[in-house]
């Protein structure tokens, strides 16, 4: 009795101890501080099923401690990595991907790029994936950011792959497998896992050697990464087998390699992934190739619990539907036979009308980006046309400022050179005038000691009286003024014959050639007077006033005599100033 009673106190104490301590994690659990973060959210996912940590998201994001966009990429990426329900997924990737907070953060903007890319290739709707993977890509070389772009080469070359660019594909996914393996982090070791899947998913029926060999190097990666100081999860490592060992079976199948596939099922079947019904779905295609009908329904049914929460219209359901179909047959099960046939072509028919109609949107989508291009590039052409108008208005300006500064410039060399000249030629006038007024007195005395070279004094007289007659009729009466003036006037005015005339116009002419230009340089020593006097005085009234008969030799003759034009002259003028060192 004693003994007993001893079992039953340690068996009480035994479980006190554990309620308290189950009492204690529970409490740490509970605590807000503890469960709404990113980082335990991220430590929950692989022990608590999907539907929780969504609902723990948006405890965390009602509270505030989780941002909205981070909310829905999370649970995108949870919908996606558990196969909880790729519709939900992609909902709230593309929902995640319309956040300012995203759109305007590169990084942030290529991680829902490729998350989004993943998720579309997962649930079949290729056209789309290569769209997402292609604004990636751009993104991603835009950042430098090598690991993203190898995961969005992945998804683009299995879409290619899946839409008859098999070529294109395979390479796009080898580049994408050469890549990571170069890189040397846990991240890319699982990426590069889930490579050699998608390459057997693609190679299976093609080259099923090549796929089996990726399979192997798969299976090395994985034990690989489990020896590893940091590896993976046992749950992720788990998955990973029974992806891979399912696969490989089913691939010796169908290689009539049915030791290597046997061996493969029990590797299969030691894993926990295949009590599970992700685990039936996946081994239902060995059973289908072996023709083993009871054990191929026993998988479906098994199954059904994995296809609860996703959208049968897909290709997977539909390839499970026709190989079920074709056991069926060969059962001679005719009925059922016909009814999942039934099934798989209502499902291929919803798959190619919603194929259409994501083919249809794309189209749209790019048509409305021609357009847009086409508007961005006009207005890029109208900003580089309205900048080229604009600089060469700057330059004409440039040259017509340069053009104004020089003509200001010249105008003022012109100006100083002007003043220099009437100052010049108010000196000569000066000299002029006094040896006029001297040269009678002198040309008197000449006459009066010069005797022996004339032929008698009274001729002197005469010549010296003529002289004199001359200066009256030229200085005092200005007998040039007349616009008829001309030597035989002057011949006229003084009374004298022609001969009497030339010796006196050889002795007052000076340095002038002829009596014209003796006239003329007199007229235009008046102009320069009628200038200085009157400077409001039009040329015309200048240039008939001095004796010219057209304005036009009144401008050649003053240019040819002062150098310069009247109006120069005049504003050479005005522009003097009495107190001017010049």
């Amino acid at each position: 009795m004693k003994r007993l009673l001893l079992i039953i106190h340690v068996l009480l104490l035994l479980l006190a101890s554990s309620c308290q301590k189950h009492a204690a994690i529970s409490s740490k659990e509970t605590t807000a501080e503890s469960i709404l973060t990113i980082q335990h959210i991220n430590d929950l996912r692989a022990e608590l099923p999907a539907d929780s940590i969504i609902a723990l998201i948006d405890s965390a994001q009602q509270a505030g401690s989780i941002a909205p966009w981070r909310a829905d990429s999370m649970k995108a990426s949870i919908c996606l990595d558990s196969y909880y329900d790729l519709n939900k997924s992609i909902d709230y990737a593309t929902h995640a991907l319309s956040y300012d907070e995203v759109t305007n953060n590169p990084q942030r903007h290529l991680q829902m790029l490729v998350l989004t890319s993943q998720i579309e290739v997962s649930l079949g709707r290729y056209s789309e994936c290569i769209r997402f993977s292609d604004e990636g890509c751009s993104l991603a070389d835009q950042l430098k950011d090598n690991y993203s772009m190898a995961r969005l080469m992945l998804n683009a070359g299995y879409s290619m792959y899946f839409m008859k660019e098999k070529s294109k594909g395979l390479d796009y996914m080898l580049r994408a497998q050469q890549m990571l393996k170069e890189m040397d982090t846990q991240e890319a070791q699982r990426t590069l896992s889930y490579c050699y899947g998608q390459m057997m998913n693609s190679l299976w029926t093609d080259n099923t050697d090549e796929a089996i060999q990726q399979g192997k190097m798969r299976e090395a990666l994985l034990e690989t990464m489990e020896t590893q100081a940091e590896s993976p999860s046992p749950k992720y490592l788990d998955t990973q087998r029974g992806l891979t060992f399912s696969k490989m079976a089913d691939f010796y199948a169908l290689k009539k390699d049915f030791g290597e596939a046997r061996l493969y099922e029990q590797k299969f079947r030691k894993t926990n992934l295949s009590q599970t019904a992700r685990g039936n779905n996946l081994i239902l295609d060995y059973y289908c190739t072996l023709g083993d009908f009871a054990r191929a329904q026993q998988a479906y049914y098994k199954s059904l619990p994995y296809w609860e929460h996703k959208d049968t219209f897909c290709t997977r359901y539909a390839s499970v539907l026709g190989m079920l179909a074709d056991i069926c047959h060969k059962e001679g099960l005719l009925q059922k036979a016909l009814d999942y046939r039934s099934r798989q072509v209502r499902v291929k028919d919803s798959l190619l009308l919603r194929e259409n109609e994501n083919e249809a949107m794309r189209l749209s989508a790019v048509y409305q980006t021609h357009d847009k291009e086409i508007a961005l590039e006009k207005k890029r052409a109208d900003a580089q046309r309205y900048l080229i108008f604009a600089g060469a208005a700057i330059v004409l300006l440039l040259l017509a400022l340069a053009f104004a500064f020089y003509s200001y410039r010249q105008q003022l060399l012109m100006l100083r050179k002007n003043k220099l000249l009437i100052s010049q030629l108010d000196t000569i006038n000066e000299y002029q005038q006094e040896i006029e007024k001297s040269q009678q007195p002198v040309k008197a005395e000449e006459n009066n000691t010069d005797e022996q070279q004339k032929p008698s004094a009274a001729s002197g007289q005469r010549r010296a009286a003529l002289v004199q007659k001359f200066r009256q009729i030229i200085d005092e009466e200005k007998a040039y003024l007349q616009l008829d003036f001309s030597r035989e006037k002057l011949q006229r005015l003084m009374d004298v014959s022609k001969n009497s005339l030339t010796p006196v116009l050889h002795e007052v002419l000076g340095d002038a050639a002829n009596l014209s230009d003796y006239i003329n340089s007199k007229r235009i020593a008046h102009a320069c007077k009628l200038i200085r006097e009157d400077p409001q005085m039009t040329i015309d009234n200048i240039a008939m006033n001095s004796g010219f008969s057209t304005t036009r030799n009144f401008r050649r003759y003053f240019k040819a005599q002062t150098g310069m034009s009247p109006a120069e002259y005049r504003e050479a003028h005005l522009n003097t100033n009495p107190t001017d060192s010049e």
